[in-house]
């Protein structure tokens, strides 16, 4: 058995699919209800202008995709501090999974939709706070830190004496997460059109796909115990 270079939570591949996933959530969201329920930065902005000239409505349900994000993400919290095996973060991912596949079952009411994927997003996010994109930190589920990091080690690379591999794999590491978060944003926009609120599926899928890469490298390299 070949050695385990990172964590599968660490690995590119799962970076690119949580660059994907942050992308096409959060306009989903915002083309459906107008809100956000990854990037809450951006959502706090917008609550906070919404006090001048948004109907109360709207400006109820950016403030309950706050509430109930940090309700998931201090869950998540929880969660973590009580784990007893690496498939923890396997659990913390599937009440998101379930939201996703049943929301376009549910009744059409948007703040309930929007109070139960603040919810499993915020435990998603803390499930993967933390993690690494390879050995390099980098922001899940949102490209403007990316962005910058990107920048950044393109710079350096293009700037160095001495270009090492390293150098360069970082940049593109980096490149590959901002992409990967404009493709699930432009993607998830065009399909909107033909599958409306249905798109939603698509998120399904890359979590699903997430799940699958995750526990298959802990089974394969046994690392039920270690990777905690």
């Amino acid at each position: 058995m070949n050695e385990l270079e990172y964590m599968p939570q660490n690995s590119r591949f799962e970076a690119i699919l949580l660059g994907f996933l942050g992308g096409a959530l959060d306009v989903y969201c915002q083309i459906q209800f107008d809100t956000l329920v990854a990037t809450q930065t951006g959502n706090i902005l917008f609550l906070i202008a919404d006090i001048s000239h948004s109907p109360l409505q709207q400006t109820l349900i950016r403030l309950f995709s706050v509430l109930f994000f940090s309700i998931g993400f201090m869950f998540g919290l929880h969660v973590r501090a009580n784990a007893k095996t690496a498939f923890w973060r396997v659990y913390a991912l599937l009440p998101l999974l379930i939201v996703t596949m049943i929301l376009p079952l549910l009744p059409d009411i948007r703040l309930l939709w929007v109070v139960l994927l603040a919810l499993a997003t915020g435990l998603l996010t803390l499930t993967f706070s933390g993690s690494q994109i390879e050995s390099h930190a980098y922001s899940i589920l949102m490209t403007s830190g990316n962005y910058r990091k990107m920048i950044t080690a393109w710079h350096q690379y293009f700037n160095a004496d001495e270009k090492m591999c390293a150098m360069k794999r970082q940049a593109i590491n980096y490149s590959l997460v901002v992409i990967s978060f404009v493709i699930g944003a432009i993607t998830t926009a065009i399909l909107y059109h033909f599958t409306h609120e249905k798109t939603i599926w698509i998120v399904t899928l890359n979590l699903a796909c997430i799940i699958y890469h995750y526990s298959s490298v802990v089974v394969r390299y046994r690392l039920q115990a270690c990777n905690i």
